[in-house]
């Protein structure tokens, strides 16, 4: 049995966006009988798993007939943005309007939590499961910022098997050994992965200027993204892509940005989701302050992935507050005192939940929908703020563009603008003014919200 966890982001009260959520997972069980699913405790960052998934562990189990699972959480603690205008008062904690406040000792009223599955699970001899846990932080998080895991949502399964196709994810680390088409990946969450590569693996290692553009470019220590499958032994993980990130010597600090410090900036304030290598003094939740270096370079992180002509992020003017961003520590800077300067911003995948306002299918090749109203990091940040954003399907370019999951059907046609229609979209984040007049996402995935 293999169990990964996926989530739902958070509504919070009028003003305030949670960018950051990060509890260890102590225990998860399954039902009846308390079977063990995990032996160690993991660690997660939940924010960014609104399109993407996180693997666990693999597990055998006894056959029998099951019907959930039970979690079991500890040390919980998050971080919120406050543009409500005013102060707000957390656990005795005031966090002033505008800033980035740190909950790391929050209320809760239950760390147990029971997700039942839609219909009973037979497991039978020889035949690998996987179980997904859908964490909601719109049900766990409380009026009053009071947490409740008992509320955590709900558990999905699949069969798993040599010939089906399995769930993919996208893992993030540096390599610590390579073999013959396999290396060893240390993810910024959860276990360290083996990975496997073969004929159909595209590589995307024009940045580290090595020509052959193969598994011969992979080495011990790069920094490197990498789209998994995983296989039917739960052990092991097969690429459909690995991108060279960067090179052995450097360090990296990756998450939201928050604040932006003047117009166009001259630095930002990020909120950490992931170090790599890691950095203790850096931990999720923590806001640290990013000079952009004067002759910082940009580069976007899309590998194969394809993004429309005219969108551009090249220089500060298109840095925009709720993106997700790669920071590397400049050569001549380090981490000091939650602050250093950085010499490459990288673009990544703005995870976003929203309303779907309104669809225009009739555009090509790339018709687009709109989000609107936004969480305030958007609707009231203090710079460049944004009402709706536009999110453009690439679909058109086949396995190079849009996906969308969970839809009937599973494209643009399954949006129904209204009230009720939230989705999660990941997606690169431009600052670019789109057909609508606003801020343009070019999603990746689009899911609906659990």
């Amino acid at each position: 049995m293999i169990l990964t966890l996926h989530d739902a982001p958070p509504t919070t009260p009028s003003g305030v966006t949670v960018t950051s959520f990060e509890v260890t997972i102590s225990s998860v069980t399954l039902q009846p009988g308390n079977v063990s699913l995990l032996t160690s405790p993991q660690t997660v960052e939940l924010t960014q798993l609104q399109t993407n998934s996180v693997f666990l562990q693999t597990t055998q189990v006894a056959t029998g007939t099951y019907t959930g699972i039970t979690i079991t959480y500890a040390s919980p603690q998050y971080t919120f943005l406050n543009n409500s205008g005013s102060p707000v008062t957390v656990n005795g904690q005031v966090c002033a309007a505008n800033a980035s406040c740190v909950v790391s000792n929050p209320t809760v009223d239950n760390l147990t939590g029971t997700a039942t599955f839609s219909s009973s699970l037979t497991v039978a001899q020889g035949v690998t499961t996987l179980v997904e846990a859908d964490i909601d932080l719109n049900d766990i998080i409380q009026t009053g910022f009071d947490l409740d895991f008992s509320k955590s949502g709900a558990a999905t399964v699949m069969s798993v098997s040599s010939t089906s196709e399995a769930p993919t994810m996208n893992v993030a680390g540096q390599v610590t050994s390579v073999g013959s088409n396999t290396f060893q990946l240390a993810t910024t969450q959860g276990p360290a992965l083996t990975i496997t590569t073969n004929s159909s693996t595209v590589f995307e290692f024009a940045r580290d200027n090595c020509t052959a553009n193969d598994f011969s470019c992979i080495a011990n220590g790069q920094i490197v993204d990498a789209a998994v499958e995983i296989q039917s032994d739960g052990a092991t993980f097969d690429a459909e892509e690995v991108d060279f990130d960067d090179a052995p010597s450097t360090q990296q600090v990756s998450g939201t940005v928050v604040i932006q410090n003047g117009t166009p900036p001259t630095s930002v304030v990020i909120v950490v989701h992931n170090t790599i290598p890691p950095v203790s003094s850096l931990p999720p939740g923590t806001a640290v302050t990013v000079t952009i270096g004067g002759s910082a370079s940009y580069v976007i992180n899309n590998g194969s992935f394809v993004l429309p002509t005219g969108l551009s992020f090249a220089s500060t003017s298109d840095v925009l507050v709720g993106q997700e961003m790669e920071a590397r520590v400049a050569s001549t800077s380090s981490i000091s005192n939650g602050a250093f300067t950085t010499d490459r911003l990288a673009l990544e995948q703005t995870q976003i939940e929203a309303v779907v306002s309104s669809v225009d299918s009739s555009v090509t090749p790339y018709p687009y929908f709109v989000l609107s109203p936004l969480p305030p990091i958007f609707s009231a940040a203090p710079v460049n703020q944004s009402s709706q954003l536009e999110v453009v399907d690439t679909s058109a370019n086949g396995t190079e563009g849009t996906v969308y999951q969970g839809f009937t059907p599973d494209n643009i046609g399954g949006l129904t603008p209204g009230a009720s229609e939230y989705v999660d979209v990941g997606g690169f984040l431009f600052n670019t003014t789109g057909t609508v007049g606003s801020p343009s996402i070019i999603a990746t995935v689009v899911r609906p919200s659990t």
